[in-house]
């Protein structure tokens, strides 16, 4: 990826893969995984591609450590702390 198409890089923030934040539901949460994802699937032959990034992430519910926990780029920056 460019330096102009990594994710986050809007200038505000920039997330990245091992890396930990605060998130305001989750608490600390580490990231695993970003992607170029879709926006969102009708159905298998109407996919709507829009450099939607994906974050995957995990973080401890109750004790328990939680993985495959999901959001947009976007929704993952607004609940940051």
């Amino acid at each position: 990826m460019g330096e102009s198409d990594e994710p986050g890089s809007n200038g505000e923030q920039v997330v990245e893969r091992g890396e930990t934040y605060n998130h305001e539901r989750h608490g600390e949460v580490e990231v695993t995984g970003i992607w170029k994802g879709i926006e969102e699937v009708d159905g298998t032959h109407d996919a709507n591609e829009n450099d939607v990034y994906i974050v995957r992430y995990s973080a401890n519910e109750d004790g328990k450590q939680v993985d495959e926990l999901t959001d947009t780029l976007d929704e993952f920056l607004e609940a940051l702390d």
